[in-house]
């Protein structure tokens, strides 16, 4: 009897990961590889992935589209669904790559996509601009909004920036709501700018330029730090001067775009960028109110008191001060009314821009909340009510003109109807 053999049976042969895609996941799971053959796999797909494609031109057509017909009805729920279809963005990880690892063409590759999609953005707001035109003028809250740079929407950039950059490396799914963080930063302000430009808005279109301009070199700041804090490191000497080179301009521009660091105050109360710092530091003086003006003295020969051993001169002068008691040495007492206070209350919680004249030129920014002194003296332009204010700001006192409907009183309701300039009485 022959007895049974227990040899076991060969166990099945596993697959041997040695595909480029098996590659690429160990890559990603150790950060960036320190090998040449490591790296160029992970750069290759991530090349791939981030090139520009005409999916980034048609969706900046139609976000485009969707985001000034938002300004032009000044609705921020269709700003936010223009946001929502605008294109995933991609290209701007694969720049923030290339600037990193050393790459001048990919770098200028996707620069150049990217910035002819916010030129397709901007035109788009310019005819939007130009289509208000006849309706004029109008508040347009939400371009005055999205033309101030913002404490809270840098913090939000920032947050949305690095988590772009680690989702698109780290995995393989498509990043929509951090690259909608972005667009909300990058196509808001650009599309406020063409729009402020077409509607001939004093000051708007540059303000919101630069706005863009500073939220872009911030997110690729922070892509930038990002990226090295997961190893990634130009690959030769050339690579790591164009990658210095890259660095070095964004802070120089976010240095020179913020204002050599007067941006923070700025920040805090809400203004825009300094582009024209001369109007935004213009002092009037102070005006006193008074409801009658003083009545000037009558000069009169009685008026002068002479001495005189004269009885009777001397009593025609008593007589004549008598009846003149305006040139007595009395003060003249100046009726000074009870100043009115409001707060800034934009219903879109954007603050209020303060200008020179009614719809005159633009002065600053005040946040919601803050308290200025009304005047008294009002203005109807074409169905808008414009108040004048007097404002402190850190201790200069600035006056200016407002919409009434952003304005709630802190004080007795002031009488709101158009007045005209009082004019003093001789």
């Amino acid at each position: 009897m022959t007895a049974p053999d227990f040899t076991p049976l060969n166990p099945p042969e596993r697959p041997v990961p040695h595909d480029a895609r098996a590659r690429r996941r160990r890559a990603r799971r150790t950060l960036f590889p320190a090998d040449a053959e490591g790296q160029a796999a992970v750069l290759a797909d991530l090349a791939r992935r981030s090139y520009p494609t005409f999916e980034l031109f048609i969706y900046a057509i139609l976000s485009g589209a969707i985001i000034a017909a938002g300004y032009l009805l000044d609705s921020q729920a269709v700003l936010i669904f223009g946001i929502l279809a605008a294109p995933l963005l991609t290209s701007w990880v694969g720049l923030s790559i290339a600037a990193v690892t050393g790459s001048p063409r990919y770098f200028f590759q996707t620069f150049a996509a990217l910035l002819i999609s916010a030129l397709i953005v901007f035109l788009i707001g310019v005819g939007a601009g130009f289509a208000a035109l006849p309706f004029e003028p109008r508040t347009h809250q939400e371009v005055h909004l999205h033309a101030s740079l913002w404490i809270p929407e840098l913090a939000v950039l920032t947050l949305g920036a690095i988590l772009l950059v680690i989702t698109f490396v780290r995995t393989e799914d498509r990043p929509y709501l951090p690259s909608v963080v972005l667009a909300y930063s990058f196509y808001l302000p650009v599309s406020a700018a063409g729009f402020g430009l077409g509607a001939n808005l004093d000051g708007v279109w540059s303000d919101a330029a630069l706005v863009a301009l500073v939220h872009f070199s911030w997110a690729t700041l922070f892509a930038i730090l990002t990226l090295v804090f997961m190893r990634f490191r130009p690959r030769s000497f050339g690579g790591f001067i164009f990658s210095l080179l890259i660095i070095i301009a964004i802070l120089a521009a976010l240095i020179t775009w913020m204002g050599f660091g007067g941006a923070a105050r700025n920040l805090v109360n809400g203004t825009t960028l300094p582009s024209k710092p001369e109007a935004t530091k213009t002092t009037l003086p102070t005006v006193t109110v008074s409801w009658s003006p003083s009545p000037k003295p009558n000069p009169s020969p009685s008026a002068t008191l002479l001495p005189s051993p004269s009885a009777t001169a001397s009593s025609t002068a008593t007589e004549s001060a008598t009846e003149n008691p305006a040139e007595t040495s009395a003060p003249s007492i100046t009726i000074v009314p009870t100043p009115v206070f409001a707060k800034i209350n934009s219903p879109e919680g954007g603050g209020a821009r303060v200008r020179s004249s009614p719809g005159g030129d633009y002065l600053f920014t005040l946040n919601n909340g803050y308290i200025v002194t009304v005047l008294g003296e009002t203005v109807d332009v074409g169905g808008v009510i414009w108040v004048k204010i007097l404002v402190d700001r850190n201790g200069e006192k600035t006056e200016g003109w407002i919409i009434q409907s952003l304005l709630a009183t802190a004080t007795p309701i002031v009488n709101w109807e158009p007045t005209e300039t009082p004019t003093p009485t001789q």
